[in-house]
């Protein structure tokens, strides 16, 4: 039976959060785009192309946070687009610091699989704890 885009959305939550890179894998399109906007000095911010650089972003992410709380608290779909509104802490690894944000991610997804990401974050406090 084929898995709603929520579904999918919640099984890469899944996978990511467990650090299962290659189940992650396999739920991105071969072209997508991850985009984080906020400051140079966060190692996971900018826009990212393709499996390979979606790999840099998770290596950096593993490497520079320990997730501590992360909610999802509402999803929503429209189209082809799942919007999923929640809040993490994470603790920032290089400097010994706590990081608490809202976010709001925009999937989208073509074909069961996911082809753009776009994150909405606190990027000020992120800035702030790797300064």
């Amino acid at each position: 039976m084929k898995k709603t885009n929520i579904e999918i959305i919640k099984t890469y939550f899944d996978h990511f959060l467990k650090g299962d890179k290659e189940k992650v894998f396999e739920m991105l399109s071969n072209e997508v785009v991850w985009s984080v906007k906020g400051s140079d000095n966060v190692p996971t911010v900018g826009q990212r192309k393709g499996i390979e650089e979606i790999n840099s972003f998770i290596e950096n992410f593993q490497a520079n946070f320990q997730p501590k709380d992360f909610n999802i608290l509402y999803y929503f779909e429209q189209e082809n687009k799942v919007f999923a509104i929640g809040n993490f802490t994470h603790f920032v690894i290089p400097t010994q610091r706590e990081i608490s944000s809202d976010f709001m991610i925009e999937f989208v997804v073509e074909d069961g699989k996911i082809c753009s990401y776009k994150i909405l974050e606190d990027s000020y406090a992120l800035y702030l704890a790797f300064k």
